[in-house]
């Protein structure tokens, strides 16, 4: 005997519930797939990104004979070192950790330095002297920073990669040293970049 009407509105709703259910298994399966793709990309835009602040302070050096006292002043001078000023991809906002000469540590008050003010044109000589870094407050007090000889993300997530033997995004060092170690795959060579005032 064959199902009425409503037998068969019945049987078309069942198979309807089942293929949302297989579809729904199915979603949630690849999400963590879809999340792991972002997060790669995000962290090889990461490495381009830091890279390019590194060689945009290694050009800077070269050209100018000192380290930049912000991120903008890379940007700002004539002829500029860097093409723009990136953004964290791992945090999606402009607030990079900054490394100083000869610490390796964040500027006082850990401000990016992007918000600078200002177009500071550099000389052929200038030396840091003990009140270089400026007041505690960074870029939030109008003080110079710097000299600022790399950069780092404040995102503390744990990477896939691991880059000179770290595996969380924040304790990844972009300076002159990586240009020659990209991958990150092994040790940098300590003492590598000059002082202030040497060229290379």
């Amino acid at each position: 005997m064959r199902p009425g009407p409503a037998g068969v509105r019945g049987y078309t709703l069942v198979a309807l519930l089942v293929g949302m259910t297989v579809m729904t298994v199915l979603i949630a399966a690849s999400l963590p797939l879809v999340s792991t793709q972002v997060q790669r990309s995000r962290e090889e835009e990461l490495i381009f990104r830091g890279l390019q602040y590194a060689e945009g302070i290694r050009v800077f050096r070269r050209r100018y004979g000192r380290y930049p006292t912000s991120l903008r002043e890379m940007l700002d001078v004539r002829p500029r070192t860097l093409r723009k000023l990136w953004k964290d991809p791992m945090t999606g906002q402009a607030d990079w950790i900054l490394v100083t000469l000869g610490t390796g540590v964040p500027l006082p008050g850990g401000g990016s330095g992007i918000q600078g003010k200002g177009k500071a044109a550099p000389t052929p000589a200038p030396q840091p002297t003990a009140g270089a870094f400026g007041p505690p407050g960074g870029a939030a007090s109008g003080a110079v920073l710097g000299p600022i000889t790399g950069v780092r993300s404040r995102s503390t997530k744990k990477g896939f990669r691991s880059r000179d033997g770290r595996d969380v995004y924040s304790e990844w060092v972009f300076t002159e040293q990586s240009l020659t170690n990209p991958s990150g795959t092994g040790p940098v060579t300590p003492g590598g970049a000059p002082g202030p005032g040497l060229i290379r």
